[in-house]
């Protein structure tokens, strides 16, 4: 049995409230600039719980990194 043509497959669109905690948690990592190795690991595991990174997780993950850093850099801990 062989596994389903994901490329071919609509992603279904990301649950609001999922949206909302996720843009919380990334607003609080990012509001020293800095991300720690425990808050790398936590935003990893809030994008990954369901399996997939989706196309709108990237887009807000963008638009809050933006938002916070501008033009400047983010720093690993």
């Amino acid at each position: 049995m062989s596994a389903p043509d994901s490329s071919s497959a609509a992603l279904p669109p990301d649950d609001p409230q999922h949206l909302s905690r996720l843009r919380s948690l990334i607003e609080r990592v990012m509001a020293d600039g800095k991300i720690s190795a425990a808050e790398a690991t936590e935003l990893r595991a809030a994008l990954i719980a369901d399996g997939q990174v989706t196309p709108d997780e990237m887009d807000l993950i963008r638009t809050v990194m933006k938002k916070h850093l501008g033009d400047g850099h983010l720093e690993f801990e």
